[in-house]
């Protein structure tokens, strides 16, 4: 009842307003969730007298996102250069006060790509050509992706996966996902086709395929997290979601499908 509690309240607060809303709505959004994630990040990775170098990566991080937003590459770049070499001054300052180390700093510059970086990229599917449909299309794909093998691991999985990095996983539960990635991803297209109007064509035989990638990329987000929770020993990232943990905890699996869900939508 918790853990639904909690998936309650995700829907009402991000999700509904992230899929009627406009793409600014997404976008102060991501304002919101993305900093915690990074402050989550932070506080498994970096001792107390090291949060300095987070805080500079969490001051970037909104200049960062609103380079993004508008398009402007050029400014993202020079954003991520001179938040990193501010963490990198900063870092020799306090490895030589002995108050940080290397991997603190490592893990500082580490930060800005994942998860601000990576998860960005879903305000560029946003923004583009037929945003709204690919942004509610890679979210069904993912989530249809850990549902289906969340159920068809637990009842019918066999066989390990990845037995360091997430014990729990199987391959059973792994096709579960694909299946129901495609089925739901391939309706979900068929639906939207046929009620909405799409600017774009779109072949449902790649769309398809698209959804079974997108199930692998969301194991991969997941399996990341899992391997910073297996390195740091903890069970969750935080502790802000009733029954779900931290906020990384629900966005791992989404990050890295915004990338490649990005650079397919520049392909078509």
């Amino acid at each position: 009842m918790k853990r639904l509690f909690g998936a309650v309240i995700l829907i009402i607060i991000f999700a509904v307003p992230a899929i009627f809303g406009p793409a600014w709505v997404l976008f102060v959004l991501v304002l919101i969730v993305l900093p915690l994630c990074q402050y989550e990040l932070f506080r498994v990775m970096l001792g107390r007298q090291g949060r300095l170098l987070g805080w500079i990566a969490f001051a970037g991080g909104f200049p960062l996102l609103a380079s993004m937003y508008y398009g402007n590459f050029p400014a993202t770049l020079s954003i991520v250069g001179i938040t990193s070499l501010a963490i990198i001054v900063t870092g020799l300052y306090l490895f030589e006060k002995d108050k940080a180390n290397a991997k603190e700093v490592g893990f500082a510059i580490f930060s800005i790509i994942y998860p601000l970086a990576l998860t960005g990229f879903w305000i560029l599917v946003r923004n583009g050509i037929d945003g709204r449909f690919w942004m509610i299309f890679g979210l069904i794909s993912t989530f249809a992706a850990d549902s289906g093998a969340y159920y068809v691991g637990k009842n019918l999985g066999r066989h390990a996966l990845a037995k360091r990095l997430s014990p729990k996983k199987t391959i059973e539960g792994l096709a579960g996902g694909l299946v129901s990635s495609m089925v739901l991803g391939g309706s979900f297209f068929l639906f939207y086709k046929h009620f909405f109007i799409l600017e774009g064509t779109y072949p449902v035989g790649i769309i398809i395929p698209l959804a079974g990638l997108i199930c692998i990329l969301g194991l991969m987000g997941d399996l990341t997290a899992s391997m910073f929770k297996r390195e740091y020993q903890i069970k969750d990232m935080g502790n802000i979601i009733p029954g779900h943990g931290g906020m990384l905890d629900r966005m791992d699996g989404i990050i890295p499908v915004g990338v490649v869900l990005y650079l397919i939508i520049q392909v078509f």
